[in-house]
């Protein structure tokens, strides 16, 4: 049984200095790991795209090879290995799924499921050899040989614990790795939890095991006031609950996954994220079911760019029945997720995922809407949203978001809250997002302006 669980994203495989830290801490613990590994961003590119182009009859699967190989050779390189054992049979297994692909022309989500879950198999393979090139004896255990059990919900699937009691008998390594993101199915089908998911599985882990904590090390982007990129006096954020983490996962914190605190929750297990440098773990944030509110109550500022704004336009469109089911059961049958749904007199505003535009557009065409004059999407728009417990409690927060944006001459497409205690936002011009995250930061933190 494993002593201490742990999520590693493989994106930290290009650089040494954490890779170094990660051996280090592994050498002088004596404990036994169990790390959940995420697939590196360039790995997984190359197969989402990969899949997609090679049902064209222009796209050969040797391209695809090249590209593969390519980036193992430079993750390689940069490790002097000698040797990736590991790597090349998951490849070979790889290449003969994609000419498959290639020859029938098959796309199913089954199929996609499995030829994705090589990004991740790769990346795990790849860390072992680096981790063995230390002198640590790392070894691999796939989901399917663990028995991990999902549902069969391809692309968005979840982990089934009642079914998934053969874990607590395998016979794990000193130091495990575990590619993430994807378990098997009752009838032997690899089945993805979501886009690097290997946080949910690790929380699952950790709660299977009763583990005392989760342990995130060197996430993608910190929990901070703000994004560093735009705001330079940010600090870390020390505590956040469930609810805040999982919140500020929709927005710039690509660190974590949302689903991240579903196997927590129950049994209170805490999640600690770390950064690695110098041979230590350093705590940065601890995430728990604890509602800490503090003094200005915003935790954070936090913001994304990866939405748009379908407006149906028509004088009294708010109250006339039926228009809203009618999209809705329509992006519900094609899989497009609506984040928020804000309504008026004379319109509906529906925010969509931005990579969702292509289809709602084609949606809209095809719906016939009595009651709509005009239809439209906003695609260069920024949401922006303040982030922690105590919104509905604390009076004034609304009002100094909006003094904020107002102060600096920022348009508001669209805002909204008091429907949570835990967060209220703001769309704004894509144009107006660093002026509008830098004045809002300064707002509620009380830093001065320069």
């Amino acid at each position: 049984m494993p002593d201490c669980i742990v999520r590693f994203g493989g994106n930290n495989l290009k650089d040494i200095r954490v890779i170094s830290t990660l051996a280090a801490l592994l050498k002088k613990s004596g404990k036994r790991h169990l790390l959940v590994v995420s697939a590196t961003k360039e790995i997984q590119d190359i197969l989402v795209n990969g899949i997609r182009t090679l049902c064209a009859a222009t796209c050969e699967p040797g391209i695809v090879f090249s590209e593969m190989n390519e980036e193992i050779r430079k993750i390689a390189t940069l490790h002097h290995l000698k040797e990736t054992k590991y790597v090349y049979p998951f490849v070979e297994k790889l290449e003969i799924l994609l000419r498959g692909i290639h020859f029938t022309g098959d796309f199913s989500l089954a199929l996609q499921d499995q030829v994705i879950s090589y990004g991740e198999k790769i990346t795990t393979a790849l860390l072992c050899n680096i981790l063995q090139k230390y002198g640590i004896p790392a070894g691999i255990h796939l989901p399917e040989d663990i028995g991990l059990t999902v549902s069969e919900e391809y692309g968005n699937a979840s982990i089934l614990p009642e079914a998934s009691e053969k874990i607590a008998r395998f016979p794990f390594d000193l130091v495990s790795l575990i590619p993430g993101s994807f378990g098997i199915t009752s009838r032997g089908k690899i089945a993805r939890l979501g886009d690097q998911a290997a946080d949910y599985t690790a929380a699952a882990l950790a709660a299977l095991f009763n583990a005392e904590r989760l342990e995130l090390w060197q996430i993608g982007k910190p929990f901070k006031t703000a994004d560093d990129q735009y705001v330079p006096d940010t600090a870390y954020i020390d505590s956040l609950t469930y609810a805040e983490a999982s919140e500020l996962s929709y927005f710039n914190y690509s660190g974590i996954h949302p689903r991240i605190v579903e196997p927590l929750i129950s049994k209170h297990i805490p999640a600690y994220v770390y950064d690695l440098t110098d041979g230590e773990k350093i705590l940065r944030t601890k995430i728990n079911s604890q509602n800490i509110v503090t003094p200005q109550v915003v935790k954070s500022v936090a913001h994304t760019d990866e939405i748009a704004v379908l407006r149906l336009n028509d004088p009294g469109v708010g109250f006339k029945p039926g228009i809203l089911a009618k999209v809705t059961t329509a992006f519900s049958s094609r899989h497009i997720n609506i984040r928020s749904v804000i309504t008026a007199q004379t319109n509906i505003n529906i925010m969509i995922d931005k990579r969702s535009v292509p289809q709602v557009r084609q949606i809209c065409s095809e719906l016939k809407f009595n009651s709509v004059s005009g239809i439209d999407i906003a695609e260069h728009v920024s949401l922006i949203a303040v982030v922690g417990h105590g919104m509905q409690s604390h009076h004034g927060i609304s009002a100094q978001l909006f003094a904020a944006v107002a102060k600096s001459k920022i348009n508001v497409v669209i805002s909204g809250s008091g429907a949570s205690d835990l967060v209220s936002y703001l769309v704004v011009d894509e144009a107006d997002k660093i002026k509008a995250i830098q004045e809002i930061h300064r707002t509620f933190f009380h830093i001065k302006k320069v």
